[in-house]
């Protein structure tokens, strides 16, 4: 489930990762590549000289505990953009290992001409701002999302409780249940029994790709 935050202008709705990237002056700049799935795209330690938009796929940003467990903290899907929270709190380097999980592609921008571009333009600052706001209040509510501790809490919480959902709409999945196990932090097979149990208990439907016939009601009763 990528993130796609906007600005008003001009009558139109225009993501920060579009702004970025429809601007032709700095076009010149941008370097376009493709990533394998597995392929890791940059190490912990390495300098951050660029700004990452992600225009197809999904990367995953981990690191490994001295046991050797992979610990997934973030994904970043189309439109996003990395490593912003790093990169402006001054941070130099990247402190984890950043993944393609599947095939992706990525626009990757020096860090100076990003700030050249945000100088000259306040509507592309905005739309950053809007961005790391949203992102950051996400961020927020999983970790709140950890505070129960009950896989159907959990997964009750990410229904209603990290998005406005109204009587009747549906919420997209994932594209691999291992993604949202992860942003839960709970393992695969727990959850795939726990949206089967909830399934068959009626507080909604899950299809291929989607969770439909929610029952906002009940959910929240689990809160």
């Amino acid at each position: 489930m990528g993130d796609y935050f906007t600005i008003r202008g001009n009558d139109c709705l225009v993501s920060f990762a579009d702004r970025c990237m429809e601007n032709k002056e700095y076009q010149s700049y941008f370097i376009h590549k493709t990533y394998q799935a597995a392929t890791c795209i940059q190490q912990q330690g390495t300098v951050i000289e660029h700004f990452g938009i992600v225009t197809k796929g999904i990367l995953k940003a981990v690191n490994d505990t001295v046991n050797g467990m992979e610990l997934c903290h973030t994904y970043f899907q189309v439109k996003d953009i990395f490593p912003e929270f790093l990169y402006f709190s001054g941070k130099q380097h990247y402190t984890y290992d950043l993944y393609a999980l599947k095939k992706s592609e990525v626009v990757w921008i020096p860090v100076t001409v990003m700030e050249e571009m945000l100088a000259a333009d306040p509507q592309l600052m905005y739309a950053l701002i809007l961005y790391i706001s949203h992102r950051g209040l996400k961020n927020q509510l999983f970790l709140n999302c950890l505070n129960y501790h009950t896989i159907r809490e959990r997964i009750a919480f990410w229904i209603v409780g990290m998005n406005d959902l109204t009587l009747g709409e549906t919420l997209m999945l994932p594209s691999s249940q291992s993604i949202l196990a992860n942003m839960l932090h709970v393992s695969r097979s727990s959850l795939n029994k726990e949206l089967k149990l909830m399934e068959r208990d009626e507080f909604f439907i899950i299809t291929q790709r989607e969770i439909c016939d929610i029952d906002l009601g009940r959910l929240s009763e689990l809160l």
